[in-house]
């Protein structure tokens, strides 16, 4: 289960995550796009602002002496060292106006941005500022008046308030994407689940068809294929329990007149060909027989298990000892997994010469392990075991036993059971089959 949990969680994590990005971009997108808006237009109504008073206080100095330029020089600073920039017209628009209004005249207004930090009422300071210049209009030979006015207010100027309230709603959008996105990727995580879960058992409930109309889709899909699966197992299991039962009738017939031969030698090789036979019928019956035996998860006593089994088979004559248990109690189907311990073991017996068998807890994970004492097996064809009718022996005879699907049905009936089964080379010799089961 935490397996399943963690493969549905990486698919809902991506969907989730890339959702989310998407709308996180979008929409800090459109917040930027508005943040500048409004910044601009914020800055442009200050400036604006700013410069409808400076220009009226102009025009009150300069109204409060005969002379306008020696009223305005008196009541500013002078541009000390001054080097002057681009003409700022709106100011020089805004002074014109402030002076028009007051009846003032005889005096040519001209507004620049410093070129250099030339203002402010300390040498040592370096401000930026703009520089004012009233020419009188008596001619050339008079010397004009350059004052320091304070400069415009600086764009994309951020308080703190209002970098509060960015955060805030940058928190906002953020809170709200991940929210959007994590109930939009629910319904696909659900279906994941589902999906993945409809691999293990196809007996479990028709998944619920909810979410985007897309996803509605791959649920009403995935149901009806849930429903044809079952359909086409349980016509497969049907005609192939006809056909073992059928064949029980021959083969009944065959034992019967078998024995009725006199050679003693012979007769117990077809004897041994006849069981062989009735065996590898029951065999494939049963493997078809998995995916259509449901059976309930009921909490299991590992040890009580292990050491059952491990008594039947030594009673039986079998070398099989229970080394170790773990204590675990573990909701797990029984009836599966008996059968596949015993599969485990009676592959042990047979090609190992016996059996250990202990249970352990790892972490997480709980460990089944059923050891042999035989030489092991090729890295490379642990796996290859697993397939059905494949043997390390390709000359298949009577004296290496099995008919090749003991570990296929035993694989079956450890997912079946909730758990997963590897083999190993043990690393002082032997071969381990681990049956895994994660934490609930």
């Amino acid at each position: 289960m935490a397996r399943l949990r963690r493969d549905v969680g990486r698919a809902a994590d991506g969907s989730t995550v890339r959702l989310f990005l998407l709308l996180l971009v979008g929409a800090m997108t459109a917040a930027a796009v508005t943040f500048l808006a409004l910044q601009v237009g914020h800055h442009r109504g200050l400036k604006r602002a700013h410069e409808f008073t400076t220009a009226e206080r102009i025009g009150d100095l300069a109204q409060s002496d005969d002379d306008p330029a020696a009223g305005v020089a008196a009541g500013l600073p002078p541009a000390r060292g001054q080097r002057l920039g681009p003409p700022d017209a709106a100011l020089t628009q805004a002074v014109a106006a402030a002076l028009d209004r007051r009846g003032v005249s005889g005096v040519t207004v001209r507004a620049y941005e410093a070129a250099d930090a030339v203002c402010g009422a300390d040498p040592g300071e370096r401000l930026r500022c703009r520089i004012l210049t009233l020419t009188p209009d008596g001619g050339p030979a008079m010397a004009p008046v350059a004052v320091s006015l304070p400069a415009a207010p600086r764009p994309w100027s951020l308080g703190g308030e209002s970098a509060a309230l960015l955060a805030a709603g940058l928190a906002a959008v953020i809170a709200t994407a991940w929210l959007a996105s994590h109930r939009a990727a629910a319904p696909l995580a659900r279906l994941s689940a589902g999906a993945l879960a409809l691999g293990r058992d196809l007996d479990r409930p028709p998944l619920v068809e909810e979410g985007a109309r897309e996803v509605r889709q791959a649920a009403a899909a995935l149901n009806v294929m849930q429903t044809r699966l079952r359909a086409m197992i349980a016509e497969r299991t049907r005609v192939l329990a006809a056909v073992a039962h059928d064949l029980q009738t021959p083969l009944t017939r065959m034992r019967l007149r078998v024995e009725k031969i006199g050679d003693d030698g012979l007769r117990a090789q077809l004897i041994a060909d006849l069981a062989a036979m009735q065996h590898l019928v029951r065999e494939g019956l049963d493997l078809a027989r998995i995916e259509t035996a449901p059976e309930p998860v009921v909490p299991v006593d590992l040890d009580a298990l292990l050491s059952a089994l491990c008594e039947d088979a030594a009673d039986a004559g079998q070398p099989v000892v229970f080394a170790q248990g773990c204590g675990a109690v573990l909701p797990t189907r029984p009836q599966a997994l008996r059968r596949c311990l015993t599969n485990l073991i009676d592959n042990a017996v047979r090609h190992g010469g016996g059996a250990t068998v202990s249970a352990m807890i790892e972490g997480t994970n709980t460990r089944l392990i059923v050891r042999d004492h035989g030489p092991g097996v090729p890295e490379d064809r642990l796996e290859a075991l697993f397939e059905p009718f494949y043997r390390l022996d390709p000359s298949r005879s009577r004296d290496s036993g099995g008919t090749g699907l003991g570990l296929t049905i035993a694989r079956r009936m450890a997912e079946g059971a909730g758990g997963r089964l590897t083999l190993a080379n043990a690393e002082d010799g032997g071969l381990e089959a681990v049956v895994a089961f994660d934490a609930p």
